[in-house]
């Protein structure tokens, strides 16, 4: 099946020289509303992703914080469902919802 067109914004920055040696990332990305059918239109995506390391040993190991801070649903398309109270079954925009989250991390580069 082919995907319905739509208009998707994506920007990255990083900055390598912070004070105290620490590294950013961040990313902003907009996934426009894309028509599912039958009248139907999906929700639009936004997603903020970030994070702030700090290397340590020569590169050779990191310790940082990433988050995502997201609205709206991956997978969205429409479904025929029956579901209380309705007596018969009606179609639906169905989706799984993204969530938003942090998490730490610990890396270590092997290298020669």
């Amino acid at each position: 099946m082919a995907e319905a067109p739509r208009t998707i914004c994506d920007a990255v920055a990083s900055e390598n020289r912070l004070p105290l040696r620490l590294q950013a990332r961040g990313e902003f990305e907009y996934v426009k509303a894309k028509p599912l059918g039958d009248g139907f239109t999906g929700a639009p995506v936004r997603e903020i992703r970030g994070a702030i390391l700090r290397p340590f040993l020569e590169n050779r190991m990191s310790i940082g914080a990433n988050f995502l801070l997201a609205s709206g649903y991956t997978g969205q398309t429409t479904e025929t469902l029956p579901l209380p109270p309705d007596p018969v079954p009606l179609e639906r925009v169905v989706g799984v919802p993204l969530k938003s989250y942090v998490s730490l991390s610990w890396t270590y580069y092997f290298k020669k």
